[in-house]
């Protein structure tokens, strides 16, 4: 939902509607429905309106595609469809008829064009990307002053600036790209407003420059982050800039004034996971809203008032959930003594915990957090007096920038280690026991399940994995699938360093099944997906379930039980994106995988 001069944009039930601000949202007109433009299983993924609000832009993505379809709509009495343009990954408007926007191909996007809605129509290439590393997409300043064209690898970025009131001049460099180096612009009064990684220590930090003295050795410093602090979001206002941020778990904003660079901090619930921020494209509102939500928490709407130093709960009529359930944060000590962070819900009615099934969540992987939304299964579990538990080891993002680089390319056994350790702890404190324990991860959490699984066996019972990263090694050999360049960044490149070759065949989950006793699996793969090719997936299950045979086969294994190793492919969905309807059988099949191979038909 956004709201744009006298009228506020809202999606519902695969529709676009606009009501009067302040006004009865019961009288909305629908300006576009994805069912009568033929998308089925569809989404709203952006939405823009033009200056004057003549134009709407919009994209709309299939569950079972990775490309987006704009669509622009002249806002008129009767709204119309004024151009259909495929393949479009990110859009803004330039002016009250100027749409920038980028084309995606084959999960890469290079080329920035814009397109013009006058009576003579024109659409030209404006930027192209040259290296296969980066990924270009377009925003526009909270002021509506530029466009940027960022151009961004994992550990490095550019940015071009493009005049709203010019836009069809050439795009100005703001700073070179510096390897290393990343930065992201804003603008306010004739000065640029520079989120960086520039410097020491090597976190974010907010910096500025004047408009003409663009190069970073005219940058200077406006605040910056304390180590382990984890950037989650950050919007300009007026007069204050307002990061989201977390500290070991715990979410509390920063509001900065740009005048006086003073920092007052304001702490979030303590209860909160967390955080989505809602769009905000009027440059001199006094509000900020956001959503607050926790694993076994839906969405709560806060609003905080730059104006009043003011947080406020927005109450909206809703059915009250009732759960008992009680939150513990641990720390684990991890092979080289790093500390590392596990949050865990568990029903505070609940004994004998150790008795108990766990379900372990991982992830750890491009300075991503592990999710920690809110998904209604939890609630269910909860009540059935299951134990979640959340390990944050590095790789991810929970604990900053430096998080992530001790848990990448030559340093990714770290994220390993890590998982092991909380494992071992939560037995060791007594919550559940390894018979009554699963793992799950999703995409590239699966790199660290599938090693624990081939490394530690005997820590869990079952995994369940789902669009999950396995051939590691493969992956990063084959320079014809889309992404690996790319994520050399992230995984290291054993095509030109023997060592990363060396480095990358020791924990890879593929290379490293051995006959021996292994939990029973559960793996969900997408047939349309483009992230994680089907082929690895199922040269691994057919290793994996070669390794059990000759494991139970074994003269001295004979008679014992042999785990299900089960693949279920979807027809549909893209990567870790089914439709709803697919979604939910999903969870009811992960469910009683879970319930029947933990063995707790009794309990």
């Amino acid at each position: 939902m956004i709201r744009f001069g006298n009228f506020v944009y809202f999606e519902e039930n695969g529709c676009i509607l606009r009501s009067v601000a302040d006004g009865d949202k019961g009288s909305a007109e629908v300006l576009l429905s994805t069912e009568d433009l033929c998308f089925h299983d569809a989404f709203i993924q952006r939405l823009r309106i033009s200056p004057d609000e003549r134009y709407m832009a919009t994209s709309i993505k299939s569950s079972n595609s990775e490309e987006s379809t704009c669509i622009i709509m002249k806002l008129d009495k009767l709204p119309v469809i004024e151009r259909i343009i495929p393949n479009v990954f990110s859009f803004e408007w330039a002016t009250n008829n100027v749409l920038f926007y980028t084309s995606q191909e084959n999960l890469v996007c290079h080329n920035v064009f814009l397109t013009t809605l006058t009576n003579t129509k024109h659409t030209e290439l404006v930027y192209t990307e040259q290296d296969p590393r980066f990924f270009v997409d377009i925003c526009c300043t909270k002021d509506r002053r530029f466009l940027t064209i960022n151009s961004n690898s994992k550990t490095t970025s550019e940015v071009w600036l493009v005049d709203c009131s010019h836009p069809f001049k050439s795009p100005v460099l703001v700073q070179q790209r510096t390897k290393g180096v990343i930065y992201h612009i804003e603008h306010r009064n004739d000065e640029l407003y520079i989120l960086t990684t520039y410097g020491q220590p090597a976190e974010y930090k907010l910096m500025k420059t004047p408009l003409g003295s663009c190069g970073m050795e005219n940058w200077q410093s406006v605040y910056t982050l304390k180590e382990k602090t984890k950037l989650i979001d950050m919007e300009m206002f007026k007069d204050q800039c307002v990061m989201f941020l977390k500290y070991y778990n715990h979410l509390y904003l920063n509001v900065i004034s740009l005048g006086s660079h003073s920092v007052q901090s304001v702490e979030l619930p303590a209860w909160a996971c967390a955080f989505e921020l809602e769009p905000h494209p009027e440059y001199n509102t006094s509000t900020c809203y956001f959503q607050l939500a926790s694993p076994v928490q839906p969405p709560k709407r806060f609003a905080y008032s730059l104006v009043e130093n003011h947080l406020i709960e927005q109450v909206e009529q809703e059915v009250p959930i009732t759960l008992n359930c009680h939150t513990v944060h641990l720390t684990a000590k991890s092979k080289d003594e790093t500390l590392v962070p596990i949050t865990v819900f568990h029903n505070t009615d609940s004994k004998e915990l150790h008795r108990k099934p766990l379900l372990v969540h991982v992830y750890g992987a491009y300075g991503i957090d592990l999710n920690m939304s809110f998904k209604a299964e939890n609630l269910m579990l909860i009540d059935n007096g299951w134990i979640l538990a959340y390990c944050h080891v590095r790789g991810g993002g929970e604990l900053g920038l430096g998080w992530h680089r001790d848990g990448c390319k030559h340093n990714k056994l770290n994220g390993f280690y890590d998982l092991k350790a909380c494992m071992m702890l939560l037995h060791e404190v007594g919550f559940s026991q390894p018979k009554y324990t699963a793992l799950t991860g999703a995409s590239a959490g699966g790199v660290l399940a599938g090693a624990l699984c081939n490394a530690d066996p005997e820590l869990f019972g079952a995994m369940v994995l789902q669009a999950p990263f396995l051939d590691v090694l493969n992956t990063m050999l084959d320079i014809h699938l889309p992404l690996t360049v790319e994520e050399q960044e992230e995984w290291g490149d054993p095509l030109t360093d023997d060592k990363y070759m060396e480095y990358i065949k020791s924990y890879c989950p593929y290379h490293n099944i051995k006959p021996q006793h292994y939990p029973s699996v559960l793996i969900t793969a997408y047939e349309n997906d483009e992230r994680i090719p089907l082929t690895g997936v199922l040269r691994y299950i057919h290793k994996l379930r070669k390794a059990v045979m000759d494991h139970a086969s074994s003269k001295y294994k004979q008679g014992s039980p042999a785990p299900n190793i089960i693949l279920n492919v979807q027809t549909g969905g893209s990567h870790c994106a089914p439709s709803w309807e697919d979604l939910l059988n999903e969870v009811a099949g992960h469910l009683a995988f879970l319930h029947r191979e933990l063995k707790l038909e009794g309990k």
